[in-house]
């Protein structure tokens, strides 16, 4: 009996030291807030890399500043509001990981427990986001996002298709975090329109109140 339960112990041991450490390395820190230092043009892609559908350039030639939706105090969506100067506040838990934004007051929920995307779920702005650890790296995939989003407030459009998704990828080295986003969007454009962007860990950091108002430009 005594060596069964000798046995017995050095198995669950065993058992311990092989897959905590695995557990363990499986998710990176990134709780806190991090500060915008996004790289020029916001990470954006220059237009004339943009390669776009007939149909979405029709989209493109159509667009007028006023039809910005920020301006109208309407919250940017993926990826245009993962570019923006304000800061970020990141919050990970078992299920998920919350992606605080200070811009427009935005609440992301990134669902890391390996649930789908519901079909209920309706289309909006920022969509619905599952996400995984790939090593260090999360990666997240964005889907039902409404037709109502642009990718940049130059006017690149999104369709909003069925077929339409983002994949981003974030990563933490030091004090950095960041990541590379790819709109997947068949009917507007011939290959994914991708965007780049960085945050610098801010240990006092704060989220503070964000207003906008439409009578003076939107943005204050």
């Amino acid at each position: 009996m005594q060596n069964v339960r000798i046995t017995t112990l050095a198995f669950v041991i065993t058992v311990i030291s092989v897959h905590f450490p695995v557990i363990a390395s499986a998710q990176a820190d990134f709780e806190g807030v991090w500060n915008a230092q996004h790289p020029p043009r916001m990470g954006q892609p220059p237009p004339d890399e943009v390669r776009l559908t007939p149909a979405g350039q029709a989209e493109y030639d159509n667009f007028s500043f006023d039809k910005d939706p920020t301006l109208r105090c309407l919250m940017p969506g993926i990826p245009l509001g993962l570019v923006d100067p304000y800061p970020l506040e990141i919050v990970q838990q078992d299920h998920q990981v919350l992606f605080l934004y200070e811009h427009f007051h935005q609440v992301r929920r990134i669902f890391t427990d390996g649930r789908e995307a519901p079909d209920h779920w309706l289309p909006s702005l920022i969509g619905y986001s599952t996400g995984h650890w790939d090593g260090d790296t999360l990666v997240v995939r964005t889907t039902h996002m409404s037709p109502d989003n642009n990718m940049w407030t130059a006017g690149f459009p999104f369709s909003g298709d069925e077929n339409t998704y983002v994949i981003e990828r974030y990563t933490r080295d030091g004090d950095m975090l960041t990541f590379r986003g790819e709109v997947h969007d068949p009917t507007y454009y011939e290959e994914p329109y991708v965007v780049n962007g960085r945050w610098s860990f801010a240990p006092e950091g704060e989220i503070w109140e964000y207003e906008c108002i439409p009578e003076f430009g939107g943005i204050l």
